[in-house]
This record gives C-alpha cells, structure tokens and sequence, in this order.
C-alpha cells in the first residue's frame, strides 16, 4: 500500500508497504544528476557518490562495507542524468542499521582531501572501462552528438581533465548545493509500516537544514540529426541508430513501449529475428526508449562484422521504413500489450524495482501512479495511436542519427543511410 509524508525540512517520504516481503529496500534519492551539471563541472555528481562511501565522522569506509556486509545486505548507489540514489535492501529486522549507515553517509560525509585524490585514479580507470566497452561507448558518444551543447549529451563519469580539477571544496560546495533536503526523497517498499518509518525518518533526517537550489524549469536540447562515424581498431563495427522519442510524462509512452517491444525490444521483434535469427548477421540487436522530463529518444543497437555492416544497416532501414509505412497488425498490439504488462508484474515481485518505481513517479509526477492506472493505460492504447507515433518518429528515416564505431567506408555508408 502506497504512503506518502513530507516532513518539514522537505525531504518527502514514500512507501508501499508489502507485508509477506521479508526484506526492505530502502533508497535515499536526490532530483539531481548529470543534467544538472555543465561542461566545467561535468562528472561532479558522480564524483559525489564516490565519496559518500570513503568514510564519514562515525564509519570509516571499511566500518560502511562491514556493517552492511554482516546483515548479509547489500548497499550501492548509482548516478543517472535526472536524478542520483543511495540504496539498499536489507532483512526486516535490520532496517535500522540500514538507516543509520544511509543517514551517516549523507549527514557526516567526510570528503577528506587525501580520498578525493585517490578516488581521482579510481574515477579516471572506470571511464577507461567504459571506453574499452563499445557496446557502452557508443551510447555515450551517440548522446553526446544528438544533444550536442546541452547538459544531457556529457558523459555521468564526466571527463579526466575535470576529474583532476575537482577539490574537497568543490565537491563539498555541489553537494550542500545541490542535495539538500529539499531535493531529497526517501522510499521504502517490503515489510515496512509507514507510520513507524516515519519516526525513524524524522529521527534520523529531520535536523537536515539547507536550501539549496531551487528546482526551475530545465532548458530542453534541441536534437542534432546527423552521421558521425569514429575509427578505431576494432573486431566488429558498433551501431547506434536513435531519434526523437517521447517525455517521461508525456502519455504517448505508452505506445513507444509498446512500438519498442515489436521492433527490437524482444527476442521475438522483427529485428532481433530479421537479422539475428534468419540471417545470422549479429550476435544482438536490439531497440530501447529514453525518456527524460522534457524529451525522450527511440533507439537501435547491435555490431557485426566488417563485411557485413551495410547489409545490417539496410536491414534496419528496411525496418523502419516498413514501420512508418505499414503500421503494426492487430496480432502485434495484442502481443506487445501482454509483453509490458508481463514484464511490469515480473518487477512487481522485486522490492528494489517496486522502491525505484515509487521514486520515479515522485520525481516526474510529484505523486504515485497505481497499477491499475499504468494497466489501463496500456490496455487502452489503440493501434491508430501506435502507428501515428510511428509516423511521426520515422518521417524522415534519413534524418535518423546514426553513430558508428569501428572501420567503415564513410562515404558509402552515408550515400546508403541518406538514399
């Protein structure tokens, strides 16, 4: 059962209470993230969840991972473009260890200047592992064309050159900034009564003062449609085809999910088993949707071998232009309707996924949307809504983004992708 209470320094408190759960998962979210920062501070908020695990005025780093450790629980964080968390999922009965160690971490960081330097080298060894991962890679050099000059086209780990320049004191400047209470949301969802994680909230987080900035409206990206292909030394060439999708608070989602479901969002979509299946031209293709406050993107991804990546290229033009053009059957909708909803149920019996569920309506909707209204939602999507939203995306199939990574002839591939 979903609960809400605000207290009075603002930090908002949400919970579903499921009973026969024997575990709680706990999350400590802030509406700030990536989209927040800019050029010179880019990578700031990441940098911040790293330090909220090297140590605070009561835990030393190890005291953090050991605690939670002995009740067998498990506690992580993670820093996206719209907003930044602090989790954890323990048993019932430990729900108050777990608290506390997420209330010290936020209230007593230490950001002591010999760990930011440390964590300096850290920062800088996961950003080469994600440029040694193509498949992530080109995700994130296929955001930072399509929202060229805008905050949600850096990269979350930010840049090495502005790794190095942060201090304690920029680092402790953003966050008094920018994670203060009121900003703040904290999500239960297990076996957890309200009323009484309330208290516990109010005891631990009711003296947390600040003001901080004051959330506005946020300056929507103008997409860049364009080809942008990037040598390097590869086995396989990596594609990443995207255009404009839809916002997270714009009803429409509804029928991309269900648009994404049928073209490559499944084992059973018309890419996967085209290209896959059939012709043994990749090992994965699939498509994905983003959607953020004001915007969103519909996207395509899979690699192949050199030899074959135009022959894969025109597979998936041939795709979107079938899409576009002929819509989608009857039989499809029904389908894609009955693989949502699945999968919606199947996250359902996940605390985490049902705590980050209540974090996400709150952040986008100021409010919790029921099931049964997000079933309904679906169940009332006709197939004029899914096939106008699909016309409307793939206009103009040449104008669809397209970023490439790894050996290609340049020219043929555009004479290819704009014909």
């Amino acid at each position: 059962m979903y609960r809400k209470t605000t207290l009075s320094n603002n930090v908002t408190i949400v919970t579903d209470s499921i009973p026969y759960f024997s575990t709680v998962s706990l999350g400590l979210w802030w509406k700030t993230g990536g989209r927040y920062e800019h050029e010179k501070n880019n990578g700031i908020s990441h940098f911040i969840e790293h330090m909220l695990f090297k140590g605070t005025r009561h835990r030393s780093a190890y005291d953090i991972a050991r605690e939670i450790d002995a009740i067998g629980g498990t506690l992580n964080a993670f820093t996206s473009k719209e907003y930044s968390c602090l989790y954890a999922r323990v048993l019932h009965k430990d729900i108050d260890v777990a608290l506390d160690i997420i209330a010290d971490m936020y209230k007593n960081p230490l950001f002591l200047s010999e760990d930011v330097e440390k964590e300096k080298f850290v920062i800088a060894q996961e950003i080469k592992m994600v440029e040694d991962n193509p498949e992530e890679h080109i995700y994130e050099m296929f955001n930072a064309s399509y929202f060229k000059g805008h905050s949600l086209g850096l990269f979350t780990l930010g840049t090495n050159e502005n790794i190095k320049s942060f201090s304690r004191d920029t680092l402790l400047s953003h966050f008094k900034e920018y994670y203060a209470p009121h900003t703040a949301i904290i999500t239960a969802t297990g076996r957890v009564d309200h009323e009484v994680f309330v208290k516990k909230i109010e005891t631990l987080f009711g003296d947390c003062e600040g003001h901080g900035y004051t959330i506005t409206s946020i300056k929507k990206p103008v997409p860049s449609h364009e080809i942008n292909i990037y040598e390097k030394d590869l086995e396989h060439v990596y594609l990443c085809i995207g255009t404009d999708g839809v916002s997270q608070i714009d009803n429409r989602r509804y029928s991309l999910y269900l648009l994404n479901a049928i073209m490559g969002g499944s084992m059973s979509s018309h890419l996967f088993q085209e290209i896959r299946e059939k012709r043994g031209l990749v090992y994965n293709v699939y498509s994905y949707v983003n959607c953020y406050h004001d915007i969103g993107t519909f996207g395509i991804s899979t690699s192949t071998s050199h030899e074959f990546t135009e022959t894969v290229l025109s597979l998936i033009k041939e795709e979107i232009l079938r899409i576009r053009n002929e819509g989608i059957t009857d039989g499809e909708l029904t389908f894609s309707k009955k693989h949502i909803k699945g999968n919606l149920f199947i996250s359902l019996e996940s605390s985490e996924s049902r705590m980050g569920r209540l974090a996400k309506n709150e952040i986008y909707f100021g409010g919790y949307i029921p099931i049964k209204e997000t079933l309904r939602q679906i169940d009332s999507i006709k197939k004029t809504q899914v096939n106008e939203l699909a016309q409307e995306i793939f206009q103009k199939p040449e104008d669809v983004s397209l970023t490439i990574l790894g050996h290609v002839d340049k020219d043929s591939v555009i004479r290819l992708w704009k014909s």
